[in-house]
């Protein structure tokens, strides 16, 4: 426990609650640059995980001290609103924290408890309905972290609104709305990204760099799987019911886990695929109504084939990959990078990922320029997806030419 020079008083007796008032916490912040007292940086930190109990204005207050002390100013920085106070929105919030080029200045959700809750943990102002958030003037852009189904009216009307889009993974839960989403976002002249987080895991871009230069020489096959027993039904679950609902969330094991998955094959090789063979089961009760294990073989446009496997309802879990070039072959599985049998250092977690994403996200929008994971380049992922669930149906390959 950090006794601070600048606490007023305990709220309780181990100290674990420190109030700050405005009056107080400004010079106090000042001295800090002068001092080897703990910095503003760290002096946020303590505020955002609860050391020091500070109010919204506070906190701000501190964070424009800190961009001064980074020689930064405010239109370095992205003022953001968080659409959505669930757990994926949370994981942005944290994100956010964790950089100097962003800033949270509005949450929204329906439920007014969540949203109180959010922006009283992480800062700024709570909305209850998303016209008034798009509304706010500070707010320059947004994370929409909703259930899938609204992600395409909610990312037309933040457009419109004037603001820049970062949407959660699925895209959409149709090509058709993907360009609903895409050609909005251009007539508006706004940022569209999605959050491809696989994308940013430096293991991820450590074998997209070696592939690109030809340390297995040319890519012939790509085998990914992905196992789980994923049931939010289940007492203790933090997920929703609507997980299991296909006219909200989608086929679970494609637009829940399968985003993830079919978007990082193309990405890695960066070469599109071309045709999609797929099959399906519905395995269980529990995804009545819906398929939850795919196997899907697809051929890129470069002559390699990548094959992934899913399941949401396998007890025993995997999640790892095979890639097999003309001069060697990876293996990945978690964290743990084989290069012909040899391990291979990584600079970074895979927990670094939601924060890089988020970065690249302010850097884009602040700069105009676009990212990565750009609403066009995802598009792609997404009628792969829809491919894979029309060729189980079908029982039939499908070419991605069908959805251009």
């Amino acid at each position: 426990m950090i006794k601070a020079p600048f606490c007023l008083g305990d709220r309780s007796n181990d100290g674990s609650a420190l109030e700050i008032c405005h009056a107080k916490i400004m010079p106090t912040a000042r001295q800090l640059f002068k001092s080897r007292l703990p910095n503003v940086a760290e002096l946020l930190r303590m505020t955002n995980v609860g050391v020091i109990k500070s109010s919204t204005k506070e906190s701000v207050s501190l964070r424009l001290l800190y961009f001064k002390s980074k020689g930064m100013k405010m239109n370095d920085v992205l003022s953001v609103g968080v659409i959505g106070a669930g757990g994926i929105a949370r994981s942005h919030m944290r994100a956010i924290e964790q950089n100097d080029n962003i800033r949270l200045v509005a949450v929204m959700d329906v439920d007014a408890d969540r949203a109180e809750s959010a922006a009283a943990e992480y800062g700024g102002k709570a909305y209850t309905n998303l016209e008034a958030l798009l509304e706010d003037a500070e707010v320059e852009a947004v994370h929409v972290c909703t259930p899938h189904s609204l992600h395409a009216d909610q990312v037309v009307a933040a457009t419109a609104a004037g603001k820049h889009v970062l949407v959660e993974k699925p895209m959409a839960l149709t090509v058709v709305d993907c360009d609903r989403m895409i050609e909005a976002c251009d007539q508006a002249g706004k940022i569209l990204m999605v959050g491809q987080v696989m994308r940013y895991y430096p293991v991820n871009r450590l074998i997209r760099q070696m592939i690109a230069d030809g340390e297995i020489g040319e890519v012939g096959h790509l085998m990914r799987r992905r196992y789980s027993y994923f049931n939010p039904t289940q007492p203790g679950s933090r997920y929703r019911h609507w997980y299991l609902d296909l006219e909200v969330g989608g086929i679970c094991v494609l637009y829940c886990f399968g985003p993830h998955e079919y978007d990082i094959l193309h990405w890695y090789l960066d070469s599109p695929v071309q045709q999609v063979y797929a099959q399906g089961t519905e395995s269980t009760e529990l995804y009545e109504g819906q398929k939850d294990s795919y196997t899907a073989v697809m051929t890129h446009a470069n002559g390699a084939v990548s094959v992934l496997s899913q399941s949401v309802v396998c007890h025993a879990s995997a999640h790892d990959q095979y890639i097999v070039g003309s001069k060697g072959s990876m293996m990945l599985a978690g964290q743990k990078l084989l290069v012909n049998g040899e391990a291979v250092p990584v600079n970074g977690a895979n927990g670094d990922g939601m924060s890089n994403q988020i970065r690249e996200f302010a850097t884009c929008c602040l700069e105009g320029r676009e990212p990565d994971a750009s609403g066009r380049s995802v598009r792609h992922s997404m009628a792969v997806i829809e491919a894979a669930k029309h060729s189980a149906e079908w029982n039939a390959p499908v070419q991605i030419s069908e959805f251009e």
